[in-house]
């Protein structure tokens, strides 16, 4: 089984040392909607908005921040605007 069947999983000491989002190991193994950094035994869960435009691609959630694909893609939606408005400087150099 893979991850991709965006299942709920429990973080593993594989997991902890497989190169996420081209980091080192483990480095990028965080919930992407609140920054936690996984640790061996905790709840995550990975899923596809790939098919949704603007919602910036597929997030692993922790147990705290999981909830339906509509609510991860909101909130990730809203995370894009904050930048957006907030770093603009910063935002037109990256696009």
């Amino acid at each position: 089984m893979s991850f991709t069947d965006e299942k709920p999983r429990v973080a593993t000491k594989k997991d902890l040392k497989t190169n996420w989002s081209c980091g080192k190991p483990g480095e990028y193994f965080r919930c992407t909607l609140c920054g936690y950094k996984f640790q061996i035994s905790d709840y995550w869960r990975w899923q596809y908005t790939n098919d949704i435009p603007g919602a910036g691609g597929n997030p692993m959630v922790c147990k705290d921040c999981d909830g339906t694909k509509e609510e991860i893609v909101l909130k990730l939606k809203q995370m894009k605007h904050e930048f957006k408005t907030k770093y603009w400087w910063f935002w037109h150099r990256l696009v």
